[in-house]
């Protein structure tokens, strides 16, 4: 049977859709999304697994200039998951014309040394008269062909199937890297941090997405209840004032949201416990660093 498979790394700038694209070709909330840069901190495994291929993608933080321990942690696990690779996806805003930041990342594709294909995101956006010079200079950033990339929308998951046969068509006959039943190597308890740190992002504005971590402290699977204790962290004691809220509402409302998300992805009923925890410079502290992402 002509079976193929391969690791593909998902690697651009920050909020170009790397994440809503794994999530729509996997078919699982693997990696957390939002609207706000730097969303993905730390690489993250995807496996799209059909009758004909499997595709172990690796979604990797965006690429940028780092500003903290924490940013530089981010741009060393995009790095590092250009190793043992069969095709980059070079993910990219094909609605906006590269810059400096976009030659950057494209330079570091280069040097890969493997085949890599181009999708131009975000295409909605992208207007008539600008699809021939945009998808003529991200192509020459990585120097790639006219038959090596794919114009989509992952929010509406436009193309993306077209995108995949590209990428399967590019990938060697042999057997799957990973047992078919498993779509990522995200342990739950990681998510679940992940699921409530992705409804502050959504909720929160200004410096409080960027400077709020999340650690699960505790997790207790009962018979018929996962009890679950986890700790907001932040910069400063304005910022635990917002999440918080009046009376604690605000709160109360993200645990609400990711509880509900938490029981879909176990099966199971939740009791979720949130507290916020004020730790000045959390983001160049290697033990909370550890804690988080490791």
């Amino acid at each position: 049977m002509d079976f193929r498979s391969g690791r593909v790394a998902l690697i651009g700038k920050p909020n170009v859709g790397k994440s809503t694209l794994l999530n729509f070709i996997v078919g699982h909330k693997v990696s957390i999304v939002s609207n706000k840069p730097q969303t993905t901190r730390r690489s993250v495994l995807g496996i799209a697994t059909t009758d004909t291929y499997q595709i172990a993608f690796v979604d990797t933080p965006g690429i940028h200039e780092p500003h903290n321990r924490l940013g530089r942690s981010m741009v060393e696990q995009a790095r590092s998951a250009l190793h043992d690779l069969d095709l980059v996806l070079y993910v990219v805003d094909g609605s906006k014309s590269p810059d400096d930041e976009d030659r950057h990342v494209a330079a570091l594709v280069r040097s890969c040394g493997v085949p890599v294909v181009v999708c131009l995101n975000k295409m909605d956006k992208l207007r008539a008269e600008q699809v021939i010079r945009n998808v003529e200079a991200y192509c020459e950033l990585v120097g790639v062909g006219e038959e090596d990339y794919m114009l989509t929308t992952a929010t509406k998951g436009t193309n993306v199937e077209k995108l995949v046969d590209l990428l399967v068509s590019r990938l060697p006959q042999r057997a799957p890297l990973f047992p078919e039943d498993e779509f990522t190597d995200q342990s739950a308890r990681f998510m679940a941090g992940e699921f409530v740190r992705e409804k502050i992002l959504e909720r929160t504005r200004e410096e409080v997405p960027h400077a709020t971590g999340v650690v699960v402290e505790s997790w207790q699977d009962e018979e018929n209840i996962v009890r679950i204790l986890a700790s907001i962290i932040v910069d400063k004691s304005s910022q635990r004032a917002i999440l918080l809220g009046r009376g604690g509402q605000f709160i109360k409302s993200i645990g609400t949201d990711s509880r509900k998300e938490i029981e879909e992805m176990l099966g199971k009923q939740i009791f979720l416990e949130l507290h916020v925890r004020v730790e000045e410079g959390w983001r160049q502290n290697p033990r909370t660093l550890r804690e988080m992402y490791e």
